[in-house]
């Protein structure tokens, strides 16, 4: 560029500029301004006058823009691959749009795109201390001294490119170093052994070692915020050199924001030191709280409750964990065998659930769904395990089937959470360590007992169904959770009398009275069905005094009719819905349609009760 450089890179004016010469920018800028105030050159001063000025963000200091020399990497010169012209940017491209590397999520394959149809020419030299020196010599000239001298003309230095000096005197080294994504846009085959790796084979290069078995490699994991510094970066360089894609997949994740979806900052002081959270929760806990839950490409809002409630979680996986080990003897714990001679109806229905979730964590995982799989997994070790089966167990239990499920799940969940697990499965055994087990597959069912898992999975998911519509019945009509009631079954399923004492125990009833087919509804009850299965008669007296029950369900059902017209005269007010945020608006309107569902409720018990 035809510009004269008048300050130095030190800061200082250079001759050019006559008796201020050799002083600080800083310093000479008042000296200059009363030379032209005594000159009469000045129109006016403005105190006022705002601009910016560039600084340096970590030491404060003014930033004077210089023009000086640098080193590019040209993305578009012709190259030649395979007899064919192309460029480092034709290649960045093709990587990609050939589908040699998948970019998930993949709509940001269009952001990639956008930017490499963009690229310029590539700067690789800084001008910082710290990065690898850029491998030139000069001799007869300096890089860093000035352009020119003023009016005189640029000495041309030699140049000599290369990791080792060259031979003679004179030589100095560029000051620059490389750009920090050059550095780092190495990283897939540099940390192989690369270039020694490398050997010449009939004329052609090939990989050896390290290389040949890891390079390109399965999935580079990275936030979507330098998919071009890095990973565009990474593309370019594998390609130039190796002539290969450095990796298959590109998994980018989201940014981590606080609660209120703002980005974390030490300014805002809302950043969530993870070690702190650690020692608080736990650091499975926190694990937990970064994957399940966040998607690829989307930013993930995380706070105390959040983590908080992932640390609950361990906690009932650890003490799902106690209760097996006390229930089930060292021998049982040894073995990984089932006697599917010894299963009841409930042990069938736990295994074939077990088959089914490590059929689905397994799909997520090889689409790299980490969050599905953590989500599906969560619902199967809670409410499968936990609160159905364990449950089950109380009454009667197999030790080989808690024994086997528990280690699958502690396998399941090693990935996710490896220090609770690990811990939990030295307790039961003392050999190879989690991490060295196979990882869990579907077992086979024995041929001549598969329709007796499809049969059992049925009616235990019949009576879990019915267990719920009892609960909820009770609940709805405020009878404590201690308190047995009278039930009444009509149904012509003989399978049915083998869950009476499941029924009786996690329902809270008495022994279930069957009725012969026609019978009428029985006196003072009210009546709910389970399809395909049975028809249930709730007795409500002795169990409830129905006069108050009624009025008190009435008197529920009066606010809520109240709280439903004051939000829908609230949503109907355009001078609402034009001012309250958005967030506020859809809120109101979840609330409107929980208390709708609410009040149909209350009003079909109202019916009952009559």
């Amino acid at each position: 560029l035809d510009k004269e450089q008048i300050i130095d890179f030190e800061g200082r004016l250079m001759p050019i500029a006559g008796e201020f010469a050799s002083q600080n920018i800083r310093e000479v800028r008042a000296k200059i301004v009363a030379r032209l105030e005594k000159k009469k050159l000045v129109v006016k001063k403005d105190e006022g006058y705002i601009h910016e000025i560039a600084t340096n963000s970590r030491g404060g200091g003014i930033i004077e823009p210089q023009i000086k020399e640098q080193w590019f990497v040209s993305v578009n010169k012709e190259l030649e691959r395979n007899g064919k012209k192309t460029s480092l940017k034709k290649l960045m491209r093709e990587a990609v749009r050939s589908g040699k590397i998948e970019i998930i999520p993949k709509h940001f394959e269009k952001i990639y795109f956008h930017w490499i149809d963009n690229l310029r020419d590539w700067c690789i030299s800084r001008q910082i201390w710290y990065g690898h020196q850029i491998p030139v010599w000069y001799r007869n000239a300096k890089p860093e001294a000035p352009a020119s001298p003023a009016g005189g003309q640029k000495a041309k230095p030699e140049i000599y490119v290369d990791i080792v000096p060259p031979e003679g005197r004179g030589w100095q080294q560029d000051s620059d170093t490389l750009d920090t994504w050059f550095s780092s846009g190495l990283w897939t085959f540099s940390t192989l052994d690369w270039p020694a790796s490398v050997k010449t084979s009939a004329g052609k290069p090939e990989k050896t070692g390290d290389l040949a078995n890891y390079h390109p490699t399965s999935v580079m994991e990275t936030g979507y915020d330098i998919l071009f510094f890095w990973v565009a970066r990474m593309i370019l360089m594998s390609e130039c050199l190796l002539e290969e894609v450095p990796f298959k997949k590109v998994y980018l994740h989201g940014l981590v924001h606080d609660e209120q979806g703002r980005k974390m900052s030490k300014s805002l002081g809302n950043i969530i030191d993870p070690l702190d959270v650690a020692k608080k929760y736990g650091t499975d806990a926190v694990r937990l709280s970064l994957i399940v839950g966040n998607t690829p490409g989307n930013d993930l809002r995380l706070n105390d409750d959040k983590i908080g409630a992932f640390r609950n979680f361990t906690n009932k996986l650890w003490n799902i964990s106690r209760y097996t080990l006390i229930n089930v003897s060292a021998e049982t714990l040894s073995h990984e065998n089932i006697d599917f001679k010894e299963l009841n109806q409930e042990d069938r229905w736990i295994l074939q659930k077990l088959n089914e979730t490590i059929g689905e964590v397994n799909k997520n995982l090889e689409k790299l769904n980490f969050s599905m799989a953590g989500e599906i997994l969560r619902d199967f070790t809670w409410n499968t395990f936990a609160d159905w089966y364990l449950e089950f167990s109380k009454v009667e239990k197999n030790e080989q089937v808690l024994s086997y499920v528990l280690k699958n799940i502690l396998k399941l969940w090693h990935p996710f959470m490896p220090f609770v697990t690990e811990s939990i499965w030295q307790e039961m055994e003392s050999r190879k360590p989690l991490m060295a087990e196979k990882w869990p597959e579907k077992f086979k069912v024995p041929l001549d007992r598969k329709n007796d898992f499809h049969v059992a999975a049925f009616n235990v998911e019949k009576i879990i169904e019915v267990i719920t519509k009892l609960r909820n019945m009770k609940s709805g009509y405020n009878i404590p959770v201690n308190k047995k009631v009278d039930i009444s079954v009509l149904s012509n399923k003989k399978w049915m009398r083998d869950f009476d004492r499941h029924i009786m125990r996690l329902a809270g009833t008495n022994q279930p009275r069957y009725l012969a087919e026609n019978s009428p509804k029985p006196a003072g009850s009210i009546a709910f069905s389970v399809p395909s299965t049975a028809a249930f008669f709730v007795i409500l007296e002795g169990a409830v005094d129905i006069r108050k029950e009624s009025e008190r369900l009435n008197k529920e059902a009066g606010g809520l009719e109240s709280f439903i017209a004051g939000l829908e005269k609230r949503l109907e007010d355009e001078r609402f819905l034009r001012k309250a945020p958005e967030k506020i608006i859809s809120a109101q309107r979840e609330s409107l349609k929980k208390s709708k569902m609410k009040l149909r409720e209350i009003k079909k018990h109202i019916k009952e009760l009559n």
